[in-house]
């Protein structure tokens, strides 16, 4: 934690977590998902999962304003919020919750973005913070691929 802390330049330590995803296929069964780690462990009962309802076109900016305004209408705000994006989607959430510490880590370059680094920092994928903030993406990830892939499976049943 103070690994992280040090290396977002952040005042206040970081205990909780949330990283948020969304997943589509060619705008079908939108969804999102939202994971939450408290000092370094998931806490599955923080877990969330969306079906995106304010859009039917794929818009990752969008989806991702969408479920970050649902999560937190009745949950407190985490130390830190990681969002699977780069610049813009790191930006369409600080539109919404401009009071969060809010990072995003694009894949491939896996580029870090955020206040104290608006131009981005690239993660040693071989550092201990550039691996864990690299597992949490990671995870959100699949944890919205899967249900994503539920949706669909549900969809394609109910249309046969």
């Amino acid at each position: 934690a103070q690994q992280l802390q040090q290396f977002l330049g952040l005042k206040n330590s970081v205990h909780t977590i949330d990283c948020f995803d969304i997943s589509h296929f060619q705008s079908q069964e939108i969804v999102g998902s939202c994971i939450r780690f408290l000092d370094g462990r998931p806490d599955k009962n923080k877990f969330k999962r969306f079906a995106i309802q304010s859009i039917h076109q794929q818009n990752d900016y969008a989806a991702l304003q969408e479920i970050v305004t649902r999560r937190y209408k009745t949950d407190e705000l985490p130390d830190v919020i990681l969002i699977d994006g780069g610049k813009g989607q790191l930006s369409a959430v600080c539109k919404v919750l401009p009071q969060a510490t809010i990072i995003s880590l694009a894949k491939k370059e896996e580029m870090l973005f955020g206040t104290n680094f608006p131009d981005g920092k690239h993660l040693n994928i071989q550092d201990p913070v550039g691996k864990t903030l690299i597992a949490l993406r990671d995870y959100a990830h699949h944890f919205a691929i899967s249900y994503h892939r539920l949706r669909r499976k549900k969809a394609v049943k109910n249309n046969l």
